[in-house]
């Protein structure tokens, strides 16, 4: 009977220690694993900069609320295009965004800007600098450009689906902004970003800016284009200022000496065609192409006064098409943004008339029988 109760006990002892063994193991499996699959604030930072920055072309639908006070509240909606230009050195990008809220859509390339009207059809060219500040530009986040480099602290919370980083900055002692936080809430499967809070306070009064976005596009998912949006300019009207060319250049030398063929790229000395008709134009703005066939007629009527010429900066292969599609045979060249500055072109079109000398005698914003009257007056 001791026997048998030694056995026993030494049998309950065995089982014992086994199954604390394997609870032994379990645990400290978990906890290797555990330690393994937590992921660190840095990681996920250096991660979703990693994937922005593989990103050259985005499409999105945002929601932004600002809260100034209880009692002023603005909710802005609207799509927004972005395709990201580095060598852009005002926006390092091209945007088309829509303001559902405004019916209007805003659209920046190449340093042009232009605010589109859907209800009228229209479109006018606007200040380039200040765009960002527009109600297009304000639908643009700058979360699709890499997360904030400069912060106090930041810290990670990790949840089934979503990561949130919440960062905190410095306070803005010159512009009395104090406690700045920011919460920006990160898509795991996407590692795109699903939501941004900002807060801060400034004169006593708490602010709150929210960006919520959907329906996120990159890449080759992206069907539309900033090029398309620019084609559609041609089938709107142009609303002309009073005044495009802010600085007269009437008397001023001509003094652009070489530009390149449209059509070969061999060089062009301007000056060996003088007098002439400069005409400054985008294959984008209905005017100019409205005018294309005006152009060709001047040319051919008279050709033993005048030379017309067309300058064009962007998209040669849509200006060919398109000159193609017109039959159009005067002279085109390739300009420059540098061109466009040095002869404060601001809108388009633009014409100079320049005599033999080289020097601009008229200049006009828009196609007019004066054009022809100053030709004959030669």
């Amino acid at each position: 009977m001791n026997q048998l109760r030694k056995i026993n006990l030494f049998s309950w002892f065995f089982n014992f220690h086994i199954k604390m063994l394997k609870n032994f193991v379990i645990i400290l499996l978990m906890l290797v694993f555990g330690c393994q699959n937590k992921i660190t604030k840095e990681t996920v930072i250096n991660n979703y900069n990693k994937k922005i920055n593989s990103i050259d072309k985005i499409e999105y639908h945002i929601k932004r609320i600002d809260t100034f006070s209880p009692d002023y509240v603005l909710n802005k909606t609207g799509n927004v295009l972005i395709e990201k230009r580095k060598n852009d050195t005002l926006h390092k990008m091209s945007f088309f965004a829509r303001s559902y809220s405004l019916d209007k859509n805003y659209l920046y390339d190449d340093y042009n800007s232009f605010e589109i009207s859907n209800k009228s059809n229209t479109y006018e060219m606007v200040g380039s600098y200040g765009f960002r500040g527009s109600p297009g530009g304000q639908l643009i986040s700058d979360v699709f450009f890499g997360l904030d480099s400069i912060y106090k602290t930041v810290d990670l919370i990790e949840t089934k689906n979503k990561y949130q980083l919440y960062y905190t900055f410095e306070n803005d002692t010159i512009h009395d902004i104090s406690n700045v936080e920011k919460t920006i809430i990160i898509d795991k499967t996407t590692f795109l970003p699903i939501r941004i809070v900002k807060t801060s306070e400034r004169g006593g009064e708490r602010t709150v800016g929210i960006f919520e976005f959907d329906s996120i596009l990159i890449n080759n998912q992206v069907k539309n284009s900033i090029e398309n949006q620019k084609n559609k300019l041609q089938d709107l009207e142009l609303l002309k200022t009073e005044d495009p060319i802010i600085v007269s250049l009437i008397g001023k030398e001509f003094h652009i000496k070489n530009l390149p063929n449209l059509w070969d790229d061999k060089p062009i000395n301007i000056s060996e065609k003088f007098p002439a008709l400069i005409s400054f134009w985008q294959f984008w703005c209905s005017p100019c192409i409205k005018s294309l066939p005006k152009l060709k007629l001047l040319q051919n009527t008279y050709k033993d006064k005048i030379t017309v010429i067309g300058i064009s900066t962007q998209s040669s292969e849509k200006v060919k098409h398109l000159l193609l599609s017109k039959n159009i045979e005067f002279l085109n060249l390739k300009g420059t943004n540098k061109t466009l500055e040095d002869y404060y072109i601001n809108s388009f079109p633009a014409y100079f008339l320049v005599d033999k000398e080289g020097t601009i005698i008229k200049e006009y914003s828009i196609f007019s029988e004066d054009i022809e009257k100053d030709i004959k007056a030669l």
